[in-house]
């Protein structure tokens, strides 16, 4: 069946910051992805159906298409949840859809691990987007706080572009391979 290409953020951030530390990277391009190992559709719902201690959802192949016309039309109701919701899923549908998995093969091997697959933390992740109503609760850094954000020391055009942009992000390094 149709594969998810879904790779929790924990593995794309260490994976990001081994890859880019590393001297000699082996490639340019590394895909962070659950690559071939990405799971279907049908190993995701049952994986929450069982969460849930509920039966599985299934699926009519023969209805994606007039699916995709009922998201269209709703998507048009702007300003309603309906409307919001089918605009949103208008966004994700193809990526649901198109069974595309990416090669996270030289990844995998220069970082060391593997993403952890998507049925295994599925069920928590929904609970706590539920739970918190689908925000995220964000709380300022506290002013008080004894740990303080390293500040980038910044040198030559990092400097002066830092400058001419007239803000206090800290220059971010170019990093030495493409991360797709």
């Amino acid at each position: 069946g149709d594969r998810l290409d879904i790779v929790p953020v924990d593995f794309v951030a260490r994976a990001l910051v081994k890859l880019h530390l590393k001297e000699r990277p082996d490639h340019e391009i590394y895909h962070l992805s659950s690559g071939l190992a990405s799971e279907s559709f049908e190993t995701l719902t049952h994986a929450l159906a069982r969460a849930m201690n509920r039966r599985p959802a299934h699926y009519l192949a023969g209805l994606g298409r007039p699916f995709k016309s009922v998201v269209e039309v709703l998507a048009r109701r702007r300003g309603t949840a309906v409307g919001h919701a089918a605009s949103l899923l208008k966004v994700f549908l193809p990526y649901l859809v198109w069974n595309t998995v990416f090669d996270n093969s030289r990844a995998v091997k220069e970082v060391g691990e593997a993403p952890v697959p998507f049925s295994r933390y599925c069920y928590p992740l929904l609970k706590f987007s539920r739970d918190g109503h689908f925000t995220y609760p964000y709380t300022d850094w506290p002013p008080d706080s004894k740990v303080q954000k390293p500040e980038l020391r910044r040198t030559g055009a990092e400097a002066e572009e830092s400058n001419l942009r007239h803000d206090s992000r800290p220059a971010i390094p170019t990093p030495k391979s493409k991360i797709v």
